[in-house]
């Protein structure tokens, strides 16, 4: 239950919701599992009793597949959950994924296997089927995170989430850190899907270009999405350029605090004693020593390291009553 809450909590705390499917209904995804995707027109409803719904298309383009120069849907007739054909309207342009069970067709993970007809989507689409592996797909989403209609923006960066390969060259590694700065600084709920996608690219560059996102992100819920991320990547990855980042910055070396304290004891326990070797910051000592103490530090071990009343305080707090704010320096 504790690992379900995490992975739904980055998204919970984003200000704004995510317009794109989400990952496990992504185009991609219903481009890879559907048996006909067509473009086609509602030409009429022929409900057969007031149980059930039944449309009529006319086909304008099959994109994948193979369906008649017209064909019926049905499902259970009301404005429900799941149910996707109660909004269409005769005349209505659509972009359908259709799954056959049987001899029947029924769309594609419900209502999100009935789009609206827009020529980027239908686009995106097109490209999508045309790949013929994981890496002509990523060239294809990374592209795609620069599409000027949401829609197709959006579910790219979840679908990109999705691929069990990722393979991109530095260009294309570039797109996706500066697609996620800008998903953070807007609240947008893809940010999740994003740096997923950039810790799977850990190298140093990649760590370079994150590390300052999280260091220096003002809100706590996004920060922690950030953190959440970089406790993924190697140990020695976040040792070697870690340091680098902090540059005597009390805000910065707080966040380092917050990250260290999410590692595996015996990760954390040598950044955190190099952090208290270099600190100037009493806060910043304050919280170093709560979380040594925490991976089980003896309180002599750091006498004549910090000031007494700094110990005093971290030794005070740690053997007090537990709060949920526990190690966190940030309250926000």
């Amino acid at each position: 239950m504790k690992l379900l809450l995490s992975l739904a909590l980055p998204l919970a705390l984003l200000t704004l919701p995510a317009h794109g499917q989400d990952q496990a209904t992504t185009l991609l995804a219903a481009c890879e599992k559907a048996d006909v995707v067509v473009r086609a027109t509602v030409l009429a409803a022929s409900d057969p009793s007031p149980e059930w719904h039944r449309l009529e298309f006319r086909t304008d383009e099959v994109l994948h597949g193979q369906i008649g120069s017209t064909f019926a849907l049905l499902e259970p007739a009301g404005a429900c959950c799941g149910r996707s054909l109660f909004a269409l309207v005769n005349g209505n342009d659509c972009l359908l994924f259709l799954q056959r069970r049987g001899a029947t067709l029924h769309p594609f993970g419900g209502a999100r296997g009935v789009l609206a007809a827009e020529p980027a989507v239908i686009a995106h689409v097109r490209s999508l089927l045309a790949a013929t592996n994981d890496h002509a797909r990523a060239r294809i989403l990374v592209t795609a995170l620069q599409n000027e209609t949401p829609r197709v923006a959006e579910d790219a960066a979840h679908s990109l989430a999705t691929l069990p390969s990722l393979q991109l060259s530095a260009t294309d590694r570039d797109t996706v850190v500066a697609t996620l700065g800008a998903a953070l600084e807007r609240g947008n709920a893809v940010a999740a899907s994003l740096a997923d996608v950039v810790v799977r690219l850990e190298d140093a560059t990649v760590l370079d270009a994150l590390l300052p996102l999280y260091l220096d992100q003002p809100r706590a819920d996004r920060a922690r999405l950030l953190r959440q991320a970089l406790v993924r990547c190697t140990p020695q990855g976040l040792v070697d350029r870690l340091p680098m980042h902090l540059h005597g910055d009390e805000q910065r070396e707080l966040r380092a605090v917050e990250l260290l304290a999410d590692l595996p004891t015996d990760d954390a326990r040598p950044m955190l004693h190099g952090m208290l070797a270099v600190t100037h910051s009493p806060r910043v000592q304050l919280c170093v020593c709560e979380g040594l103490l925490a991976t089980g530090t003896q309180a002599s071990t750091l006498r004549g390291r910090v000031p007494a009343t700094v110990l005093a305080l971290a030794e005070r707090r740690r053997n007090g009553t537990r709060t949920f704010r526990n190690l966190r320096p940030h309250n926000r």
